[in-house]
C-alpha cells in the first residue's frame, strides 16, 4: 500500500486540475478570447492610391488625397481599395479606349460630359462613370468635419431653411432611387437643390440639365453594400456628416447680380444718364474644378 500512495496521489491531483479547469459556465465565461475581427489585419498592406494609374490616357486616375485606411469611419478601408482600384480605374482604362480616334479625343472631362448625348451611350456611360467618381472622392472628407463658406451656407438657408432640412432631403431623395445611381448637391443658378441621377448620369449632361454638380454620392451597391448591406439610410448619413464642404465651396458660385440689383443715385450731378434695358440673367460661370 505504501507504493501506491505516490500515484494515487498524482492522480487525485490531476483530476483536481482538470475539474479546476474545465469548471462552471462563469468560469469559461471569464476567459478573455479574441474577437474574430481583431485578427484581420487592419492594415492589409494597402497600396498608396496615387501609385494606381491607368493603362494609357488622356484621362488619368486623379487620387483620393487620403490613404484608404482613412476612410473607415465611413466605409470598410477594403471596400474604398476595390471600389477605386477596380471599379473606378477599370471605367478610366474603358473610357481611354473607347475615345480613341473619336471628337471627343481632347476634351476635358467637364467638357465631355456637358457635350455627350445619346448618340454615344458608350462614351456617355464611361464618361459619366469616371467624371462622377471623380466628384465623389472629393465630396467626402474622413478626417475632418467641414462648414459650407458663408456664401453658400447662405444660399442653403434661401433654398431650405437650414443645414438640417437639406439633410432631411438629402437622405429622403437618396432613399428615393429604385435601381444604381448618383445622388447630388448642385448649384441651379444660386440655388441649392438635391437631384438624383440614374445609372452614370451627371447633371452637367445636355438630357440631364440638373445644375453644376457641387457635392455627388455614389448609390450603386458597390460604393456601400459591404459595409452597410441594405442599410441606405445609414450610408447616406455617414457620407452627409463627412460631406466635404470646403470642396462644394471652391465650386459654388452664388447667383449672377442682374441690373436691377443695381441703385443708381436719386440726385445726379450731371446730365440724366441713358438707363440700358435690364439684361436677362445669364446663370453663373462656375468654376473648373474637376
Amino acid at each position: 500500500m505504501t507504493k501506491l500512495k505516490f500515484p494515487l496521489l498524482a492522480v487525485i491531483s490531476l483530476n483536481l486540475f482538470i475539474l479546476s479547469s474545465c469548471g462552471g459556465k462563469d468560469e469559461l465565461s471569464e476567459v478573455q478570447i479574441p474577437e474574430r475581427e481583431s485578427f484581420a489585419t487592419q492594415n492589409s498592406n494597402f497600396p498608396d492610391p496615387n501609385t494606381i494609374k491607368t493603362k494609357q490616357g488622356p484621362y488619368e486616375m486623379v487620387g483620393l488625397g487620403y490613404g484608404f485606411n482613412d476612410f473607415a469611419e465611413i466605409l470598410k478601408p477594403e471596400s474604398v481599395y476595390i471600389h477605386y482600384d477596380k471599379y473606378h480605374l477599370n471605367y478610366t482604362n474603358k473610357l481611354n479606349t473607347a475615345v480613341h480616334g473619336t471628337p471627343f479625343e481632347r476634351d476635358s472631362i467637364p467638357t465631355l460630359v456637358s457635350r455627350i448625348d445619346n448618340n454615344s451611350p458608350r462614351i456617355k456611360n464611361l464618361a459619366g462613370a469616371y467624371y462622377n467618381h471623380n466628384i465623389y472622392w472629393k465630396s467626402l472628407s474622413p478626417l475632418e468635419q467641414t462648414k459650407p463658406s458663408e456664401s453658400l451656407n447662405v444660399a442653403i438657408n434661401e433654398s431650405y431653411g437650414s443645414l438640417a432640412e437639406l439633410k432631411k432631403d438629402f437622405i429622403a431623395k437618396g432613399n428615393s432611387l429604385v435601381g444604381a445611381g448618383w445622388l447630388w448637391i448642385v448649384n441651379a443658378n444660386g440655388s441649392i437643390q438635391i437631384v438624383i441621377t440614374a445609372n452614370n448620369d451627371n447633371p452637367l449632361m445636355s438630357e440631364v440639365n440638373g445644375g453644376y454638380p457641387l457635392i455627388g454620392i455614389d448609390l450603386w451597391e458597390h460604393a456601400y453594400y459591404s459595409t452597410y448591406e441594405e442599410d441606405v439610410t445609414a450610408y447616406l448619413e455617414a457620407c452627409f456628416k463627412n460631406l466635404n464642404w470646403n470642396y462644394a465651396s471652391k465650386r459654388f458660385v452664388p447667383k449672377t447680380q442682374t441690373t436691377t440689383d443695381i441703385i443708381t443715385p436719386t440726385t445726379p450731378t450731371g446730365p440724366k444718364p441713358v438707363t440700358a434695358s435690364p439684361k436677362p440673367s445669364v446663370p453663373p460661370t462656375n468654376p473648373v474644378v474637376q
